[in-house]
Order: C-alpha cells, then structure tokens, then sequence
C-alpha cells in the first residue's frame, strides 16, 4: 500500500550514506575514468550521481517532523517520473541486456579485479530495485506526459551534447559503437535516444497511474 514515504526514504537515505562510505574507502578508477571528461561521460554515472542526490536530500528531509511542503512534493514526484524511474530502467535493462549477449561491451573481464560485486550493482541493479519499490510503496502526484516532455527532452539531449563535447576536445569516445558511426549514424543514434528516453518517461506515467489505480488517460 502506498504511504507517505517516510520510511522508506530513511531506509534508503541508510543504504545510500553507506554507499558515501564505501566510494570513499574503495575508489574505482578505470583508465577510461582517467581520460578526459572522467566518469561524467558515462550516462550511468549520471543516473549514479541523480539517484545518490535525490535520495540524501529526500531521505534527510524524511527525518523531519513535518510533513513535506507542497512545493517539494510536487518537485519530488516530478523528478521521480520524468527522470529517475525512466533513467535507472534504461540504465540497468542496456548494461544487463548487453552484458547478457557479450559481457565485453560493457564490462570487460579486466575489470573484475578493479570493480567490487557491490560496486557494479549499486551502479546497474540497485539503481532500479530502489526506484521499482518507490513507486510501489510511496504516493506520487503523477505528471501528465506533456507536463514533462520539456526536461525528458532535454535532459537525453545534455548528456548526448556532453558526449560530443568530450570527443570534440579529446577524440575519446564514451562508447566504442559511437567510434564506427558516420555523421547520419550518429545523428539517428542521438535522435532514437531522445525518443527512446521520452517513451520511457511514457511509461512512468502509465505505470505511475495503474500503481495508483487511476484511470490512464489519453494527455
């Protein structure tokens, strides 16, 4: 049944100070973590980073006696919709989709003497059981689809911007497909992940709705 969230954003604000500590006590850095841009051109460090901000302020505010202001509610719920279910979805079915085909084209054998087992789920498992159990556990004020098409947009479109700013300056490639694509195959591969993207905010919203049993209707 779906409450206000209090509890479990405690419990997620514990499991992600822990995660605080256990970055700073085992550092990973891969020689492509090293290159320019750093791990900033990776989109699951984007969704690593967007997940560990929402839930310590969430789960701080959490603590509080009072009740979250409307105004927070409502940015809250937005941010859950629009950004952070579709993201750690995408993140975690094309990290496990590929590495289910060929696990070298997204997490070499040499890396598993670099990255922990906790490591890598916390960055591609984790990430979509915390969002999975928000969205059945806590209420939500689901968006219309046209209410945020604006930052489902542009959101896909900075991080694609972010990875052809690197390989302007550098000539470095966050993934190695990008490397053998021609100029119209990078730009139908940038336009599919905007509307990849923006179908799954879609169906953040249907699902958003059918967990709250709300009729879906057509935006």
């Amino acid at each position: 049944m779906a409450t206000d969230g209090a509890a479990f954003y405690r419990v997620v604000l514990v499991y992600h100070l822990f995660v605080c500590w256990y970055r700073v006590q085992y550092p990973v850095y891969t020689p492509a973590d090293t290159s320019y841009g750093g791990k900033w051109k990776y989109l699951t460090h984007w969704n690593a980073m967007l997940q560990l901000l929402y839930y310590l302020l969430f789960g701080t505010l959490s603590l509080l006696p009072s009740s979250l202001p409307p105004s927070l509610r409502r940015a809250r719920d937005y941010t859950f919709h629009v950004l952070l279910l579709p993201l750690s979805v995408f993140v975690a079915a094309m990290f496990w989709g590929l590495y289910a085909v060929d696990r070298e084209l997204v997490f070499p054998t040499w890396l598993d003497a670099m990255v922990t087992p906790f490591f890598n789920h916390q960055k591609h498992t984790a990430i979509l059981l915390w969002s999975s159990a928000e969205l059945l556990l806590v209420e939500h004020e689901v968006p219309s689809f046209y209410q945020g098409v604006p930052l489902a947009t542009l959101f896909p479109a900075a991080y694609l911007t972010t990875v052809l700013f690197v390989n302007y300056q550098s000539g470095v490639w966050a993934y190695p497909i990008l490397a053998v694509l021609q100029l119209p195959g990078l730009c139908l591969f940038c336009s599919c992940s905007v509307a990849g993207f923006l179908l799954l905010f879609w169906l953040s919203v249907r699902l958003g709705r059918a967990v709250r049993g709300g009729r879906l209707k057509t935006d």
